[in-house]
């Protein structure tokens, strides 16, 4: 019978009420927290990577940190022996019911991690004690439940976090790599105390390298192993799709029993990636964060990564290479392992080998939490020589009776892991409202503008903006008829509240939106100020940030700088804007956006840059790294009488065009673009402070860069609006004499 074939000690009967209870969680808890699966993918990616990290926070990982050590043992070995198990059990249509159950028991990790962060206990020591033994206690007031999760937790790490991994390790060593005896589990177990030793910061730093290199190697060596074996992908999900519905097809016949088949299949697969266990939420518990669901919701990532990416990879090859059935396992299992130790083999080997020291880490930390939670602090050191003997124990005994251990101690652990679930799964039935409330708090602490901001920036990298911009550029040239323009301009006025009184025209004398929007204004309007050793604003803007040049960094705020030789286009004046100032202006639809020269000089010439058009608002600008360097520019360089300038023109969204008044052939943003420089050697072009230089069809930036040690800036209003002609600061000495 496979049962008994499969894995002693596991009766894969319990493994249908183990997939039932979880679909049934699964879904309540999907409808009760109103699909965070969905809603916040994005958003727990983003966590994931650290834009959300505080470091005044409480706690001792970043997320990252927390999520690989707590999953790690999951992520790979577990979702490919349980992706592996689950086609031998139910054939290839179990991958669909794999994805489906993923899809729904995603928010059972984000409550789990939740609540382990939320009952989390700190000592004087700076330590954390968290864990579902915690939250069932503290929230249920059941002491006892908790104590027998913690028992049954405890003989789990032992056979399932300890025995387990060293014996994939072991069976890879001899078969793999020809490696026999105890070496390899010597040395895994070796690395394993070095790790451990250092607490639950150091088993977080060495889990965020080892684990994205032992996906790097796994990737790489499923690519050179499978690539010229693998079947049609789209014929392999036609099959999948047609034998996962057998049961609904056949429902008044074998249906039911098909339905049992894939419910085993499916529960083995989730058994095998420690769903419900609460392993993971032990070390999510010591997160550094400024909300308990944070971390809660990048949990969820690896379920969608186990049971999405790396199901679909291992059942598609497995398929590919016709197994189905145990024996076909083993087949498949002895060409792959004993099979010449390439570079493809030894990279899969090397993945599987680095992802057994993070389990292993991962799992010793968790069974030290609960040793401590029910005998104290003296037995934990018991434990950890436990753990260790373990360890060696179940290597020694494979190198002495071989695979049929190996299968014993499988089951043995599964068996245990299911008795563990039994309490977290009904805890988070029980405490699903404590983690929504977690949930609220965070999206009402602004969350919802991360979501909003993460939603408009992944529409911006979408959309075509050159395009976009182009035509809208178009369409703002465009003559109506006067009944529908001066409304229209009109309407444009009052929306963005702008003063046409300083127009130099009636708003109906205006034949187009860009004719408008590009007007100059009446005379007098704006005064330029008339020192000598004064630098005036180019424009009617916000100054969104000023300050001192780092060498080639300019830091805009909030962390956000960007590269002064990426901005310039290159080297030509470099040298001379290195450690010196620099002022932004950010231009809305409301501003007059007709471009001056901020002093008196020489125009040297110009560069061109056919960026992108991404917007320049404050969204755009700090949720987009380095945008301005990434948009159109034209540069404009001034030579003043004390010293050099660059006039940064930025194009942005919208911005049909930028224009300047010393060059008519300068043509921005046009089908074909092509960088460009023009150095004006052959001709002296002068420019008066204050008087034009150019103008931008639609609203965008301008950046000033000034030579270094040259100028001191006046008291700026960061974030307020400034006018043409108002000096922004003072020249220091002057350098040379221009002709007037």
């Amino acid at each position: 019978m496979l049962t008994t074939k499969l894995f002693p000690f596991l009766d894969l009967d319990l493994l249908k009420p183990y997939f039932y209870f979880l679909v049934f969680i699964g879904l309540y808890l999907t409808i009760r927290l109103k699909f965070p699966q969905v809603r916040f993918l994005f958003l727990a990616i983003k966590i994931f990577s650290g834009n959300m990290d505080y470091k005044g926070s409480r706690g001792r990982l970043v997320h990252s940190q927390a999520f690989l050590a707590g999953t790690g043992s999951s992520l790979l070995p577990g979702a490919v022996l349980g992706s592996a198990l689950a086609l031998v059990l139910a054939g290839p249509g179990v991958l669909f019911w794999i994805w489906f159950t993923s899809f729904l028991i995603m928010p059972l990790r984000f409550v789990s991690s939740t609540l382990a962060i939320r009952f989390r206990i700190k000592l004087e020591s700076g330590r954390y004690l968290s864990g579902p033994m915690y939250f069932i206690e503290k929230a249920l007031r059941a002491r006892w439940l908790a104590i027998a999760f913690s028992l049954a937790c405890l003989l789990t790490v032992l056979s399932m976090g300890s025995a387990i991994p060293i014996l994939g390790a072991s069976f890879l060593a001899q078969n793999g790599l020809d490696i026999q005896g105890m070496t390899i589990p010597f040395l895994v177990s070796i690395i394993v105390v070095f790790v451990v030793l250092g607490g639950i910061r150091r088993i977080g730093k060495v889990s965020s390298y080892l684990a994205p290199i032992g996906l790097v190697l796994f990737f790489l060596s499923y690519a050179l192993l499978f690539r010229e074996h693998l079947g049609n992908f789209y014929e392999f999900l036609g099959l999948v799709f047609k034998d996962a519905m057998q049961p609904f097809s056949l429902l008044f016949g074998g249906g039911f029993s098909l339905a049992r088949i894939f419910s085993t299949g499916t529960g083995m697969f989730f058994l095998s990636t420690e769903t419900g266990i609460g392993k993971s939420a032990g070390v999510a518990g010591v997160v550094r964060t400024d909300s308990a669901a944070k971390q809660g919701i990048v949990s969820m990532l690896a379920t969608f990564f186990e049971g999405f990416v790396i199901s679909t990879l291992v059942i598609y090859a497995l398929f590919s290479f016709g197994v189905h059935d145990l024996e076909s396992v083993k087949n498949f299992l002895s060409v792959l392992v004993n099979g010449p130790t390439d570079s493809a083999r030894l990279a899969l080997f090397l993945s599987f080998l680095v992802f057994y020291i993070v389990a292993i880490s991962g799992w010793f930390y968790t069974g030290e939490q609960n040793a401590r939670y029910i005998f104290g602090e003296k037995f934990a050191n018991a434990y950890r020589i436990l753990f260790i003997a373990s360890l060696l124990g179940a290597a020694y005994a494979y190198v002495q009776f071989g695979e049929e251990f190996l299968l014993q101690v499988f089951g043995i652990g599964y068996s245990l892991a299911l008795i563990t679930a039994v309490p977290v799964l009904i805890s988070l039935v029980l405490l699903a409202k404590v983690a929504q409330g977690e949930l609220r708090k965070f999206l009402e602490g602004g969350a919802h503008y991360e979501i909003f901001k993460d939603f408009y920036l992944l529409l911006l990298s979408i959309l075509p903006k050159n395009l976009v911009s182009l035509l809208f550029g178009l369409l703002a040239s465009l003559r109506l008829p006067r009944f529908i323009m001066i409304p229209s301009l009109k309407a444009f006025a009052k929306a963005y509240k702008i003063n046409v009184n300083e127009a130099e025209l009636e708003i109906q004398e205006y034949n187009s939106l860009n004719q408008f929007f590009t007007r100059a204004l009446k005379a007098g309007a704006r005064i330029i100020d008339s020192a000598e050793n004064a630098a005036v604003s180019p424009v009617d803007a916000r100054i969104t940030g000023f300050g001192d040049i780092n060498d080639q960094v300019i830091l805009q705020a909030k962390g956000v700088d960007y590269n002064l030789k990426e901005l310039l286009g290159g080297e030509k004046y470099l040298s001379k804007f290195q450690n010196g100032k620099y002022i932004t202006f950010y231009l809305s639809p409301q501003d007059y956006h007709r471009i001056h020269s901020p002093a008196y000089g020489r125009i040297l010439g110009y560069y061109y840059e056919p960026g992108k058009l991404f917007p320049v608002n404050e969204l755009a600008v700090f949720g987009i790294r380095g945008l301005f360097p990434k948009n159109e520019r034209l540069i404009t360089f001034l030579q003043t009488e004390y010293g050099l300038m660059a006039v940064i023109k930025v194009g942005a969204s919208n911005v049909g065009r930028i224009r300047v008044t010393y060059d008519k052939k300068i043509i921005t943003n046009t089908l074909i673009r092509t960088t460009k420089e023009e150095d004006y050697k052959d001709v002296s072009i002068m420019i008066e402070k204050g008087a034009e230089l150019g103008r931008f069809e639609m609203g965008s930036t301008v950046i000033l860069i000034l030579e270094r040690d040259t100028f001191d800036f006046a008291e700026l209003p960061l974030n307020e609006k400034v006018t043409y002609g108002t000096p922004i600061g003072t020249f220091r000495k002057q350098v040379l004499k221009l002709p007037r």
